[in-house]
Parts: structure tokens; sequence; C-alpha cells
């Protein structure tokens, strides 16, 4: 087969459209292309969104090999009489240009932004996908959502308000269960472009399946009333709550930071480890966009991600996005998160209900060398492996009561210590207004208390709160402390609090003041800043509160007495500082922080040591 000769593009403001032509679902497909001024007086186009598919099985399209779920989404798209004029990555693209190719995907985003209309091709139809889009299609008719808070109200003129209320299960049948599930574990979901690709999508954007098309608005709420509710217990139950929640990344998704890309996107995939940044430019604010270089595949993906990271260190004056780092390899400095890898369990699990009010002191001595300033407060000492969850709640309990009662032989904490250990801290009372999706505190106490007692296992209630511990570790550190950290932590490794980060890191010594980062942990009574700061006074909870100017929660502090919150660590008050400026900007902005000289802190007595991370 003689390849296709792509004509190179007039210049970056161009791109390439391809007509499908018509034809039944068996013929050949045929398409032809024309170049288009982008964003000029370009065509009215449809842009698809589709997994590219296996690249061990290419089928020749108009003389382009193209992926074998390409040829069948492009069959069942085709339509009968007349053309329709798309913009498909893989046909439009040169994808063996990487001078074409960098530019055109710096504005891929803008592509599916301006479409008239975005397609999500999942695949052909298989487990009742009908069904299940059917489903979909109805629960989205019934509701009304609020993403930023994640609440339903019944929709105008709905027929069973129950679907939005999150007390009441969902109505589904075993059947409805298996084919929901099926449909959710479409390859389609797992594709890191698509993240984008929909959400720039305007509001005419469609998922299809085999031939049953639902509007993407109507599918994501029922996504939502998926999530947010519990469907009736069936022998597939646990496979479709975990895979619901692999889900929350995308159906609460919007424009995002930096550090939040492990949260929102480790369970995503991509072929390029240089795409787990440019995928999703067009959904980073404007000031962490400016913090990539443009796009360039013929840049090492270690080199752009320790670009990326100093810069913004340097922007920020910050270290929390080390809480992103998991010890996964040399390929990256230990300090430089390696998002090419998936396995972020762990850091999905801890508190953004604290951050620290103070600037980062740092330096890069060397190329991969981050010196920082920070305050050893303990070592790991022992760990236990935490159970894996499983479908069999009451051995995951036992491995629990087992796990407790040896800890506590030594430790001897409370319940309520333990119930904060077990889920970081991440209650529904942590949250202004309550967030339903995390456990009561007095429910999990009182879980905890049955757990350590002798009572019967099965008369344990709210047995969810535990679901979120695989992957993770207890640790038993010197001086009594207690907490969760990653499955790679080995006694010996130090918890350190270093000065404008977001909360303790697990380091492992490797001689002359030199460390690892191993990755975040949470360390009852020093997850909020205590080793700078000291305990928060014992009426004061540190909480995320939603704020209407900015559309989205921040860290506050709430006064359990009098139920007031505010968003000043009292805390500050102790370091005999002109706090008045701060103060200001505080009010303006709940993320605003101090520089702070780290004689402030030796002068309270507070052991700061100066180390490097490599």
């Amino acid at each position: 087969m003689v390849r296709y000769r792509y004509s190179p593009l007039p210049g970056q403001d161009y791109i390439r459209l391809a007509t499908i032509h018509p034809g039944t679902f068996e013929d050949d497909i045929i398409i032809s292309f024309h170049t288009s001024p982008f964003p000029g007086d370009v065509l009215p186009y449809e842009a698809l969104s589709y997994v590219w598919g296996s690249d061990k099985n290419y089928t020749p399209i108009y003389r382009i090999l193209v992926t074998r779920n390409l040829d069948i989404a492009l069959r069942h798209l085709r339509r009968d009489n007349t053309p329709r004029v798309m913009w498909i990555d893989a046909l439009c693209i040169n994808q063996k240009n990487e001078v074409e190719k960098s530019p055109q995907v710096s504005i891929m985003g803008e592509i599916f932004r301006l479409a008239h209309r975005v397609i999500a091709w999942l695949g052909p139809e298989e487990n009742d996908s009908s069904g299940a889009m059917y489903l979909m299609d109805y629960l989205g008719s019934q509701v009304e959502v609020d993403f930023v808070k994640i609440e339903m109200r019944p929709a105008a003129g709905c027929t069973d308000p129950n679907i939005s209320n999150h007390y009441i299960v969902l109505p589904f049948q075993d059947r409805d269960v298996y084919s929901i599930y099926h449909l959710m574990c479409r390859q389609w979901f797992d594709r890191l472009w698509i993240r984008q690709e929909i959400y720039l999508a305007g509001p005419e954007a469609v998922i299809m399946c085999g031939l049953y098309q639902v509007k993407w608005s109507s599918f994501r709420r029922g996504l939502v009333c998926i999530c947010i509710k519990r469907a009736q217990v069936t022998d597939f139950s646990y496979q479709y709550n975990a895979r619901r929640d692999d889900l929350q990344g995308l159906i609460f998704q919007r424009k995002t930071k930096l550090i939040a890309l492990i949260r929102n996107y480790s369970n995503t995939r991509c072929l390029d480890p240089r795409d787990r940044l440019y995928a999703v430019l067009s959904l980073l604010n404007d000031e962490d966009k400016a913090l990539i270089p443009s796009p360039d595949y013929t840049q090492p993906y270690d080199k752009l991600y320790t670009t990326v990271v100093r810069n913004w260190i340097k922007h920020y004056d910050s270290l929390t996005i080390l809480y992103q780092c998991q010890l996964q390899g040399d390929t990256c400095s230990s300090w430089v998160p390696d998002w090419s890898k998936s396995d972020a369990r762990f850091n999905a699990l801890l508190p953004c209900l604290y951050a620290s009010p103070f600037k980062a002191w740092y330096e890069f001595p060397q190329p991969r060398v981050l010196r920082v300033m920070g305050v050893p407060k303990c070592a790991v000492s022992e760990y236990h492996q935490l159970p894996q969850m499983s479908s069999y709640r009451n051995s995951i309990l036992e491995q629990i009561r087992t796990l407790l009662l040896k800890v506590d032989l030594k430790e001897q904490h409370t319940a309520e210590d333990y119930a904060r250990v077990l889920v970081c801290d991440q209650f529904a009372s942590s949250y202004d207004p309550p967030h339903f999706n995390y456990p009561d505190f007095g429910e999990a106490k009182q879980c905890v208390e049955f757990i350590m007692s002798n009572c019967d296992i099965n008369g344990v209630n709210n047995r969810d709160f535990v679901r979120s511990l695989e992957g993770c570790r207890l640790i038993q550190c010197t001086g009594g402390y207690v907490g969760i950290a990653p499955a790679s932590a080995q006694p010996g490794d130090e918890v350190y609090t270093l000065l404008g980060c977001l909360g303790p890191l697990l380091l492992r010594p490797q001689g002359n003041n030199k460390f690892k980062v191993i990755g975040n942990c949470y360390v009852l009574g020093l997850a909020y800043d205590e080793a700078l700061l000291g305990p928060l006074p014992v009426n004061i909870q540190a909480i995320m509160s939603y704020d209407k100017r900015f559309d989205r929660y921040a860290p506050a502090f709430s006064d359990l007495s009098s139920g007031k919150i505010f968003y000043e660590d009292p805390r500050l008050k102790s370091l005999s500082i002109d706090l008045e400026d701060f103060r200001g900007r505080l009010q303006k902005d709940p993320w605003a922080r101090l520089h702070r000289e780290p004689h402030i802190f030796r002068e309270r007595g507070v052991d700061l040591k100066c180390i490097d991370l490599g």
C-alpha cells in the first residue's frame, strides 16, 4: 500500500479537516482533506473524542493506517446520504511529523472548544450498553446538580423527586448495575485526552455508544446520581462502587491546578508521558498553564517535569507541589512528581483541610537538588500493612481489629485518635457545608470502639468509613506518633515539616544531610504545622469552607464553641510579628501566605534544619 502523503499546513494557524463521504456500514471509507485557517473562517466541523485502541491492529483508511477502533467508529458515524466534516486527531494531524504535531497539540483545546459539536465515542453496542445509556439519560433528566457543592435537587418537570434524594438508594436491579458498570468501564473514560475534550465541548456534545446517543450534559448528571447515591446491594456492588469512585475526577472536573494532577488524573491513561502535562493544558488555570513550556516532543519527559516543578516553586514560593511526590524510581529526582506513574492511591487520601500560612525557603544548588528548611519531628519505628479492600467487609474489619489491638498495646491512643488516623481527618463535618461523601465523625468513632471491643463484628455500623485504606501502611513513630504513610514507608524514614509545604512529608536519609522524598503522610499531631506553631487550640478545628467569591472550598478554621468560621490561623499571634498587612491580604485571598525568615522560628526553639532533596 502506498502511504498517503500529507501536504504541509500553510502555518501554525491552520488545521486540517476531514470530510467523511457517505456510504453504508460495509462500504470502504472514503475521506478527503482540506486545510482551514484557525480559528479564522473555519468551516463548521464536529470533533471526535475517542480511544485510539491497540497499536497492534491497524487497518488502512484512505491509505492512512488507523486503529481498528477508529475504523469502527467511522462506520457508525458515517451518514448514508450526506458527507460529514470532522476533526479527528489520528487523521488530521500528520503523526509522523513532530514539527507539525507539537503546535497542533498546543491548540487542541481550542479545536474542541470551537467545534460545532463534540462526539464522544465509547464503542459498539455490547453488555446491554443501550439499556445503560437509557438509564443514565433518565437519571440525568430527573436532577439539577451543583457541581461545586456536589448537591442535587429535583429537575423542573421531574417524574421521580426521590432520584435527587441522596439518602434513598437507586432502584436498580442486578442487570442495571451490571450494564452500567460495564458502560463505565469503557476505555474512553480512562483516556487522559478526553478530559479536556469533553470539558471544553459545547452544549451540543453527545456520548455515543453503538447507535445510541445521549447529550453529555444529561449523561454527566446521571453520573452524579451514580456517584452520590447508593444502589441496591448486589454481587457486583464492590466492582461497581470502585469504578464509580474512579470517575469522580471526570464527573466533577473543572479548571484545575498542577498540584491536583495526581488526584484528578492519576487513573487516566496516555501513551506519551509528556502528555501528562500537554493533554491538560486547557484544563489548567492561567497561572499554572504559563509554567509549562510549549509542547515539544523532542524533550525528555523528566527534563520537562523538572522544569515545570522548578517554575512552580519559584512562582508560588511554595513547596506544596512536593505533596504529589512518591518514590517510584530514579528517572526523576524524588522532589519532582513523576506524573507518568499512574498509582496515586495514597495521595488521594490525604486531607486538604489545612494550608500552611508560610512561604517556602528554598534553593537550587544543583540542577537535580532542591535545598529546603524543615523540622524533623519523629521517625518510623514500625509499620503495618493495611488490609486490601474487598467485598468481604467483615474480613476487613477483623483485620483492622487485630491491627489496632496490636498497636494499642504500645501506644494506647483513644478511639477518636484511631478514627481520625484511619480516614486522615476526612469527615463530613470537616467541610462547611458538610460533605456527605465522607463519614460522620461520631459514627466513625463508634465504629472504632466496636472494632476494638469484644463485640460481634457484624454489629458495626458505618463500615464504609474504612473504604480508602488500600495501598497504605499504618506507621508507629518515635515519640508515640501514629499515622498513615505510603506503601513504600520503612523503619528509619523521618517525618519532616518543611517550611512552606502543605503538611508533613516522609523523607529517607541518604547520608550527608541528603534525603529522598518518599511521599506525603498523615501523622496525628503533626498534620497542621504543629512542629512550627504548636497544637491548635482545643476548640479550633481546621476545615474547608465554601467561599462564594471563588466558587470553591478554601482552607479555614472553625470555632467549635461559637460556630464562627475564619481564615487566620490563631497560632500566628504567638510569633510576635506585625500581621496587619497579612490580614488584609487574607480577607481578599484565603490562600495568602506569610514570608518568615528561619531565625523567627529558631528564636522560638523550633529545630529548623537545612537539608538537600535529591
